[in-house]
């Protein structure tokens, strides 16, 4: 299993749909850590958040994980508003 597994959103907007697709190639992918980089999203639904908040809980139950890096604009906005770090953690660059 590699250790790190990145997937590049690019369309402008992040809705639940595109969670799904993003939840189906995480869940193919044989990496330990899923890495999903929205900084071409300038725009996303709760509803999506929520779907990625779902599928970190199952990785983590899987012994892998979930993070999210590249958020700007309204997509930002909303995670942070949602306090979402607490349950789905942004990826740092060492």
């Amino acid at each position: 299993m590699s250790e790190h597994y990145a997937i590049v959103w690019n369309g402008s907007e992040f809705t639940h749909g595109d969670a799904c697709r993003v939840s189906d190639a995480a869940l193919r992918a044989a990496a330990r850590t899923i890495v999903v980089d929205l900084s071409h999203a300038r725009d996303a639904t709760t509803s999506a958040f929520a779907r990625l908040v779902l599928l970190r809980r199952y990785l983590l139950r899987t012994g892998r994980d979930l993070r999210l890096t590249g958020l700007s604009h309204r997509a930002a906005r909303l995670y942070e508003v949602s306090r979402l770090d607490r349950v789905l953690p942004s990826w740092q660059l060492a």
